[in-house]
């Protein structure tokens, strides 16, 4: 009987020391930059060139997250039709929102694209982004492990790319967010110091959102309205939206009929 004790106590004691070693080598969790929500309509500085190189710059992986709910203007707002920088993580990596109001976008997808400067290239490397939704909360995860990125977008896999060399860096500038013509909301973005799992990825979308997707906003509700069946019908019929501007609306005359 005694003999049971001793092994219980020494089961006791590896599983304690598996766990407290776990622990003591576990990295440190994202670190929250920025307030909760912030606005994609106006340019943000959102976390300093030294925050921005101590996670993101200098270490050998880093993480960047966050939930993202573009919007773009109707056709009477919209100014040119390129892509606009939603995200600037420094000057040599862009999260961009193309803003042209009809261009590809099928079932209110968002064509995205992440734009990578690499050493020795003039030109950025372009990782396209599928899966993002316009009018609608997203959870984007932006990993980067050496010269590999990878994106998550809502806890899947939505886009990995291998580039050519080593990512290219300004050590100057900070991360930014926002152009004046976006519209939407970014919220709970994030940095952390290391390469983040696809399970890490998956558990922090799970305790950070509702079942709808919609991330947990301590200071109050989001202001911007939840995604309906009308608003995809209006993008279909109308697209850009205004179609119904300067109409005006024709009386209204009672129904009769000689049965009634």
């Amino acid at each position: 009987m005694r003999s049971y004790f001793i092994i219980a106590a020494i089961l006791l004691l590896t599983y304690g020391a598996y766990y407290a070693a776990r622990f003591a080598v576990m990295p440190t969790p994202p670190s929250r930059v920025g307030p909760e929500q912030m606005s994609l309509s106006s340019l943000t500085q959102v976390a300093t060139n030294v925050i921005l190189g101590q996670n993101w710059i200098d270490p050998p992986g880093s993480t960047l997250i966050m939930y993202i709910y573009p919007q773009i203007h109707d056709r009477t707002s919209v100014v040119g039709n390129e892509y606009v920088s939603a995200v600037q993580i420094g000057t040599t990596q862009k999260l961009k929102i193309l803003i042209a109001p009809d261009a590809g976008r099928s079932n209110m997808l968002a064509p995205v694209v992440l734009e990578v400067y690499v050493a020795g290239n003039n030109d950025p490397e372009v990782i396209e982004i599928n899966s993002i939704f316009l009018q609608r909360w997203n959870h984007v995860a932006i990993v980067k492990k050496g010269r590999k990125f990878n994106i998550y977008v809502n806890g899947k896999l939505d886009a990995s790319k291998m580039c050519s060399s080593m990512p290219d860096y300004d050590t100057t500038q900070p991360l930014r967010i926002g152009d004046s013509r976006l519209g939407g909301k970014i919220a709970l973005m994030s940095l952390a110091p290391y390469a983040m799992e696809i399970d890490e990825i998956r558990t922090l979308y799970k305790d950070s959102a509702d079942n709808q997707g919609k991330p947990h906003i301590t200071s109050g509700e989001s202001i911007i309205p939840e995604f309906s069946l009308e608003d995809t019908f209006n993008s279909i019929l109308c697209p850009g939206g205004n179609c119904d501007s300067g109409v005006n609306k024709g009386p209204m005359y009672k129904w009769s009929s000689q049965y009634s």
